[in-house]
């Protein structure tokens, strides 16, 4: 058997392997997005000597390199996933097609170029920055390319490309893409009327770009739209309306939870408005922390009459099994949950809820109960298979979960009593290293567990007593 340090030392050399990997694909990438530009927008290739040819490509590849700089810097994470810059690439090298393919049909016209497709695209998976970023510079490359030498291509690109980047928030409704339309149409139209104006056009002219720009902005955002699932699909990051619709608590699998594990469900339900509250406090996404934490526990179907939330009081089925056997139940609903999700296709980022929310903490309870009946226990035997964290939404949900399971047990829940717990459960896992990979700091860590506090203190707010007397009823709450 390999020791660990084998085990390290072969994750190192997998690791540096795929890191190589990326860099040969990314280079490939950028050298066949740069020859796709320059053969499809470089003007006639045939009359053009060798050295001009060459010089074009070279000013593409420059170009095309800027805009993964770019990223880098702004968005490393989205540098680093292979997917998301295949996805990247491939919509650059279609919008150039698609370009070479409006100058054929009617030259001079760049509002027939769909940039707002792109823009609508990146928006949706990623976020209005990296779509601002990528359509800016997709609209210098266009500009800079012969085929579009005019004083309106820019203009008109980033004014099209913009919008549409800006337009498109975190979508609730499908029916916000009639808004993107209008918002997209409207300003490529002010922006072909302006250059249009200022070129001297005719009028003719003028209403014919205007039109083509609305149909453009119309097809392409329905485009993206149609677009969107697969993109989804390729790049592992999931859209609003998508986790929304996860989000359902109709769902046949959360429907489920509330039947044969009552327990759980509710721990669920606390779990998501504990980590929904505490995303929104920092910036991370709140409705994949809210839909995360629903799916978090649902291997626990596989045996829930062996967790604590779904027990009568007074009955516990561990009490007759070794504390080993008992760990490696609790462990396994960590394996049970992903296998629920792989019966229903559950998204990627999702999954990583159900993986990552007991990071490799050891199940302390059934080990300290083996040590005492056996002196010994072996760490490995009790903890859970990892791994730790590696966004701030599933260390979110991580904290909440040890946060509202160590709330149900106090007698007197009082207010300074709730942010002992909330310190005391933070530092735990702070001290064990499980925060160490998420994206998160410590100073978002102390506004997660104000809002913790605030959560809780409105779960377990206090009653009031009414007198019991003859001609009064009292309600069971208040």
């Amino acid at each position: 058997m390999r020791s660990r340090a084998e085990f390290e030392m072969l994750g190192e050399e997998t690791t540096r392997g795929a890191t190589v990997l990326a860099f040969v694909l990314r280079t490939l990438l950028l050298l066949a997005c740069a020859l796709v530009t320059t053969l499809a927008l470089g003007g006639a290739i045939v009359s053009r000597s060798p050295d001009a040819i060459v010089g074009s490509f070279i000013v593409n590849l420059l170009m095309l390199a800027t805009m993964v700089a770019a990223l880098r810097m702004f968005r490393p994470t989205l540098h680093d996933s292979g997917r998301a810059m295949a996805l990247l690439g491939g919509l650059v090298a279609l919008l150039v097609v698609l370009a070479f393919a409006a100058v054929k049909v009617r030259p001079g016209a760049p509002e027939l170029v769909p940039i707002a497709f792109v823009g609508v695209v990146v928006s949706a998976l990623f976020d209005r920055r990296v779509s601002l970023l990528t359509v800016a510079l997709v609209a210098v490359l266009l500009a800079a390319q012969p085929a579009y030498h005019t004083p309106s291509a820019l203009p008109v690109f980033l004014a099209a490309g913009a919008s549409a980047a800006l337009a498109v928030r975190a979508s609730l409704r499908r029916d916000q893409s009639y808004l993107w339309m209008l918002i997209v149409g409207a300003v490529s139209s002010v922006a072909v009327t302006a250059t249009g104006v200022a070129a001297g056009a005719p009028q003719p002219e003028l209403v014919g770009g205007v039109v083509r720009a609305a149909a453009t902005s119309v097809v392409s955002v329905i485009a993206a739209m149609l677009f969107l699932p697969w993109a989804e699909r390729l790049t592992g990051h999931e859209t609003h309306l998508t986790l929304l619709e996860w989000g359902d608590l109709h769902h046949p699998l959360l429907q489920r939870l509330s039947l044969e594990a009552p327990g759980t469900y509710q721990h669920t339900i606390a779990i998501a408005n504990l980590t929904e509250a505490a995303c929104r406090a920092i910036g991370a996404n709140p409705i994949l922390g809210r839909v995360g934490a629903y799916y978090h526990d649902i291997g626990k179907l596989g045996r829930p009459q062996y967790f604590v939330e779904n027990q009568p009081r007074g009955r516990n089925p561990h009490d007759a099994l070794k504390p080993d056997t008992s760990a490696s139940i609790i462990r396994n609903h960590v394996r049970e949950g992903l296998e629920l999700a792989d019966e229903v296709r559950l998204p990627a980022t999702i999954r990583s809820f159900i993986n990552e929310h007991h990071g490799t903490s050891t199940i302390a309870y059934f080990m300290e109960r083996a040590r005492q009946r056996d002196g010994v226990a072996d760490p490995a035997d009790y903890s859970y298979p990892g791994p730790i964290p590696q966004s701030m939404e599933t260390a979110v949900v991580m904290l909440a979960d040890g946060v509202e399971a160590a709330a149900r047990t106090l007698t007197d829940p009082t207010p300074d009593r709730m942010r002992e717990v909330i310190d005391r459960v933070v530092q735990q896992r702070l001290d064990q290293g499980q925060l160490r990979e998420a994206p998160i700091t410590l100073r978002q860590l102390a506004i997660v567990k104000a809002e913790f506090a605030r959560v809780l203190g409105g779960m377990y707010h206090a009653r009031v007593e009414y007198p019991r007397t003859a001609s009064v009823v009292q309600p069971a709450t208040v």
